[in-house]
């Protein structure tokens, strides 16, 4: 938020520099991100008054002012069609330099002299208007100098007030705030309105059909406006501070906006059906051209203001066009109004529209201060555009719950703070921000805090308070009160952080996505309609068009693989550990799982000289798989799969452990491959991590290297096509037992001798005993038996 130091200094006294402030501020909790001084862009320019005009010399279309500047009344010749006597104007004397780089001089026309030059706002680089001369106010003085009369050397600060801070948002919010860090007196200008004799209650009507969204709604007429531009000082400010300056009327309802932080709306009264005014929801069908010039839906339970008819305005947002305040407004109804946060936030993201006031309303607004405002701004307008302000006003409330007074231990207070702080000094802390403090008890204070500070709930706020207004750095350092002993790594986490390690042991890279998503990518994973993963958890107020939680972590992967794709970086190899989210029928809580996704594309190594290319395949995954065994503790196993959708139907296999199936690996299918708009082809893999947790083994002891040799024999066997290796290894280490270290296949053989229908795989098998050397007749013997089951057990026959 903008923040003028001189709007400021009219609301607290202020003896510290702007930096000084800022430094203050941001100690304080609200950080100021940059101070940005503002000068104009000239020099030797001054208050000038016309004393008289005289007619234009022979052959000129420009008038001879008289110009009081102070030390003399000098002549000027002016051609803007503003000129009057008895104007205040800004006179750019002999010697001057405006924005443009123009410099004046006096200057001989038509035979008369010249001595300066009357500026408007665009020529002195003050605004857009340069139709007319720069119409000062009256009590000017002339001769001062442009820059003091106008207040334009002033400071910006830019205050990063955090979403439990509205209250801040508004000059008056951060003149509090100084206030209370400095001792200073506050002075807001809070005069109401002069009232006319006409009641309320003839002109208008206010009705609130949804006090829920709309716990307050006050209003004000006034009659008799007339719609001009505002003063240059209020424009000046408005720009300052980034709002657009529109008309007296809009630019009164932004000061005071930006004043007090209470968003306020002004209706052209004419254009009211019946003059009547009805806060309700949006029903079925009804739509709204906003003040921006588009037309927008209406969502049924959106709150609105309407009249008799229509709606005229989204509440808390943005009014509407049919009503808003143009040249020809003689009549205004002003609307200051407590609209609930929730109601608001979901509106305005619902129309993908933010404002001034929705920003303010989504962080709360004072209840205390809508009245408050509402007068400020109707004596505003007044003196600004004219007009009778109707007697009275109408102000709707729901009934409110009072807040129930804080209970603040001050044992509390030096336990959080770790230095002990007396209750009285405790009280005065919290009086200069408008607590009502009173004692019970000697340890004990009832603490009700201001209405416009909603953020102080808990007990802890308070502490909070005394800490930040006392100064952080006035609290002492201390030894912690007691030992500081590690905890140590959860087990729970264990297992996540060994699969990291072993993951980027594997050259993986691990990213993090969002736990959401969109619905359609499951149907570029060719899910079936009744796949259990499709029963996703919807999120209630989605920002966009990720409405669900994932049930599979696969596709993130996928999109972070194209990604990198579109960036020129093809070679990828990712991984991701999270939860996934699979709603269960009947049950209240979705089942949340730890799964581990990988995917792997490009090349396995950077090409080079030396090398030739190679792809990443299905193997790159199974080896993950099998060293999982020693790093994580469980045995996995790979059992050929053909109905997981998403993954090639020759090339995937399910991961296996005990029996039941924990997870998939596979080559992704072609059709996946084109659904994603990927270049290459992926190797995917996806795991229950909170199942490999539940039947993990005891941490691995170290055994020492074996001190007895090997012995290698190799085996060729002709089984049945449709056999797999897996199987003749499995009985292979059933038949030797103990003494069968290692089994490895080396070789499939298919074609003559071997008959058709059956293949030649061949094995080599690794011998050992832990406590003796093996003889070639212990050798022959146990493989002997290794055939003997492989033809018993699996029929197969030794090459």
């Amino acid at each position: 938020m903008k923040v003028s130091f001189n709007w400021l200094r009219e609301l607290v006294e202020i003896v510290l520099t702007p930096v000084e402030l800022a430094d203050r501020l941001t100690m304080a909790g609200l950080e100021v991100e940059g101070v940005e001084e503002i000068r104009p862009a000239f020099t030797q320019v001054v208050v000038g008054r016309i004393e008289a005009i005289d007619p234009p010399p022979r052959g000129e279309r420009v008038s001879l002012c008289r110009v009081d500047v102070g030390t003399a009344v000098v002549p000027i010749l002016c051609g803007a069609p503003n000129t009057v006597v008895g104007a205040r104007v800004a006179v750019a004397l002999p010697g001057a330099e405006l924005p443009d780089g123009r410099q004046i001089r006096e200057a001989l026309i038509g035979g008369e002299r010249s001595v300066g030059m009357l500026c408007s706002e665009k020529e002195l680089g003050l605004g857009e208007d340069g139709t007319g001369l720069l119409i000062l106010d009256e009590t000017a003085t002339p001769g001062l100098d442009l820059t003091q009369a106008l207040g334009l050397h002033d400071h910006i600060l830019e205050v990063a007030v955090t979403p439990n801070r509205g209250d801040c948002l508004s000059h008056w919010g951060i003149a509090r705030e100084v206030a209370a860090l400095t001792g200073a007196t506050l002075r807001l200008k809070a005069a109401g309105p002069r009232e006319g004799t006409t009641p309320i209650q003839n002109l208008t009507s206010v009705t609130v059909k949804a006090a829920d969204l709309c716990p307050r709604y006050a209003a004000r007429v006034i009659q008799g406006v007339r719609i001009g531009p505002s003063p240059f000082w209020v424009r000046r400010r408005l720009v300052l501070s980034g709002v657009r300056p529109i008309n007296n009327v809009v630019d009164a309802t932004n000061y005071v906006l930006l004043e007090m932080g209470q968003p306020l709306h002004a209706f052209d009264h004419a254009r009211l059906k019946r003059g009547r005014i009805v806060v309700r929801r949006a029903v079925k069908g009804e739509r709204i051209v906003t003040l921006d010039g588009l037309e927008r839906p209406l969502e049924p339970g959106m709150l609105v203001i309407a009249d008799a008819v229509n709606p005229v305005a989204i509440a808390g947002v943005m009014g509407g066009l049919a009503t808003e305040v143009t040249g020809t407004t003689q009549d205004l109804l002003l609307e200051s109004a407590l609209f609930q946060p929730v109601s608001v936030r979901r509106t305005a993201k619902a129309l993908t529209l933010s404002s001034e006031s929705s920003y303010r309303f989504e962080r709360g607004v004072d209840p205390q201060g809508v009245d408050r405002a509402l007068d400020r701004v109707a004596a505003f307008i007044v003196g600004l555009a004219g007009g009778r302000v109707a007697r009275g006003l109408i102000d709707v409330q729901a009934p409110r719950r009072r807040r129930t007074p804080l209970r603040l231990r001050v044992e509390r207070v030096r336990q959080v703070l770790g230095s002990a702080v007396a209750p009285p000094e405790v009280g005065r802390v919290l009086k200069r921000i408008q607590c009502l403090v009173k004692p019970r008890g000697s340890k004990v204070l009832a603490v009700a805090p201001p209405s416009h500070r909603l953020d102080l709930t808990r007990e802890i706020d308070l502490v909070e308070e005394v800490a930040r207004l006392r100064g952080f750095d006035q609290i002492p350092t201390s030894r912690p009160a007691s030992e500081v002993r590690s905890a140590g790594v959860s087990p729970f986490w264990g297992i996540e952080r060994q699969m990291r390690r072993l993951l980027t042991a594997w050259g993986f890279q691990e990213t993090v996505n969002f736990s959401f998503t969109r619905e359609e990518v499951l149907d570029k994973l060719r899910l079936p309609a009744d796949d259990p993963r499709r029963r996703l958890l919807r999120i209630r107020n989605p920002l966009g068009g990720e409405a669900v939680l994932r049930s599979l972590l696969l596709p993130s992967l996928l999109e972070n693989l194209v990604l990198n794709e579109s960036r020129g970086s093809p070679e990828a190899k990712l991984f991701e550990i999270a939860r996934v989210f699979r709603p269960q029928p009947g049950a209240a809580a979705p089942v949340e799982v730890r799964t581990v996704a990988v995917v792997a594309a490009g090349d396995r190594f950077p090409a080079w000289w030396g090398t030739k290319g190679e792809r990443v395949d299905f193997y790159d995954l199974k080896g993950v798989v099998e060293t999982l065994d020693k790093i994580v503790g469980v045995s996995l196993a790979l059992r050929v799969a053909a109905d997981i959708p998403y993954l090639h139907p020759g090339q995937q296999a399910e991961v296996v452990l005990e029996g039941d199936a924990v997870g998939s690996i596979g080559t992704l299918h072609p059709e996946v491959i084109r659904n994603f708009d990927l270049k290459a082809v992926a190797v995917a893999m996806e795991i229950d991590l909170d199942r490999l947790d539940r039947d993990r083994k005891p941490q691995a002891r170290y055994s020492p290297l074996p001190r007895y040799p090997a012995v290698f024999r190799d085996m060729a066997v002709v089984v049945p096509e449709r056999m797999r290796a897996a199987q003749v290894e499995g009985a292979i280490r059933r038949a030797g037992g103990a003494l069968v270290e290692a089994v490895r296949p080396f070789d499939v053989y298919r074609g003559e001798p071997v008959p058709e229908g059956k293949k030649s795989l061949a094995f080599s098998i690794q011998y050992r005993a832990a406590d003796r050397t093996l003889t070639d007749e212990e050798v022959a013997t146990i493989h002997g038996k290794i055939l003997e089951a492989v033809e018993r057990d699996l029929g197969g026959v030794l090459r």
